[in-house]
């Protein structure tokens, strides 16, 4: 547990470049916006793992856009819906529903096939932005959350060094 802490606060504080800021964070949006009990939403995660974004940042992206979830339901439903309904793409569906592994990835998911479109569609914007407020983040608060009584109290705790000596 206080390995995680400290492995989430130091990767609010290393590693900000704002390309990987950026990327962690329009790649959270992309996996928030899907179910998440599905081959492809972990796929999407190893994805996250493997490429060098910022980790405690797309989690807290993945965390936030999937309690506005909901709200994006109501386009990604319909949409997935018409996309997966489309007659001349019937054969297509078929042809890879049927394929080894690929129905794990639950694509015929109305919800995960909008939530995906919706998401590659807004990445740019996304991380336009994203890339934004990491400048800005860089600027203005990383030495501010550096120097939090939050972040001193943690790095001072007898508890975090009990736990680094036992272990």
């Amino acid at each position: 547990m206080f390995s995680f802490i400290r492995q989430f606060i130091k990767g609010l504080t290393k590693e900000t470049d704002p390309d990987q800021i950026a990327g962690g964070i329009a790649l959270g949006f992309v996996i928030g916006l899907i179910p998440k009990a599905n081959l492809t939403a972990q796929l999407l995660i190893m994805l996250l793992m493997a490429l060098r974004v910022n980790v405690p940042f797309a989690f807290l992206s993945i965390f936030f856009v999937s309690l506005i979830n909901p709200l994006f339901d109501l386009i990604s439903d319909p949409l997935g819906h018409y996309v997966l309904s489309i007659p001349s793409l019937n054969s297509f569906w078929t042809k890879i529903y049927n394929m080894p592994l690929v129905p794990w990835t639950d694509f015929n998911n109305t919800v995960l096939t909008g939530g995906l479109i919706i998401g590659i569609v807004l990445w740019t914007p996304v991380y336009l932005y994203s890339r934004k407020f990491a400048v800005v983040y860089n600027e203005k608060y990383k030495t501010k959350f550096l120097d939090s009584k939050a972040v001193k109290a943690f790095k001072k705790s007898w508890l975090l060094d009990w736990y680094f000596k036992e272990s």
